[in-house]
């Protein structure tokens, strides 16, 4: 299992081949650290990092960094579901793995178009496992470990050389169907 106790983790997607969930999971003591290193990371006009924005060098920097970095990073995979059945199954299993863990919280990013949804799904979840995990729905820029997640959904998502270079920092892949 990839979470400890007491982590914070932080989860993006990727649902264009696939639907990639990414956990980024981090020592509350250790965040400060990650989140300088990534925000070095950024251009000057730059708020966030969007893997899919890079060029292909400054990708290979921005893992490189990553890897570098104390982090614990797991994918839930889903193929051959609907992208709404595939996260909520996705959803369950993030959740079950951290109510299990005793992480900290949750910090997952905003998805404009389903936000209502996922409070939905997500309470239910809770509900069903009489957990009070704490967890909140945010915009990409604020927090840097999302862009983790991001990178690693999106080398997912792209496979190749991508994912052999992403393949440091992920401790664990969870096929789901």
């Amino acid at each position: 299992m990839a979470f400890k106790r007491a982590d914070k983790v932080f989860v993006d997607e990727s649902k264009e081949r696939g639907y990639f969930l990414v956990a980024t999971s981090s020592e509350i003591n250790k965040l400060r650290n990650s989140d300088k290193a990534l925000r070095r990371l950024l251009k000057p006009s730059q708020r966030r990092l969007h893997f899919k924005s890079e060029s292909d060098s400054r990708r290979r920097e921005i893992l490189s960094v990553m890897s570098s970095l104390d982090l614990s990073v797991t994918v839930f995979v889903c193929q051959g579901l609907s992208e709404k059945e595939a996260r909520a199954l996705c959803l369950k299993a993030l959740i079950g793995m951290a109510v299990d863990s005793e992480v900290f919280s949750l910090v997952i990013e905003r998805d404009e178009s389903i936000v209502q949804a996922d409070r939905r799904v997500i309470a239910g979840i809770l509900l069903a496992q009489e957990s009070t995990l704490q967890y909140s729905l945010v915009g990409p820029h604020e927090h840097p470990l999302l862009w983790v997640s991001d990178a690693v959904a999106w080398s997912f998502n792209s496979g190749g050389d991508w994912l052999r270079r992403s393949s440091p920092i992920v401790d664990e892949v969870i096929y789901l169907t």
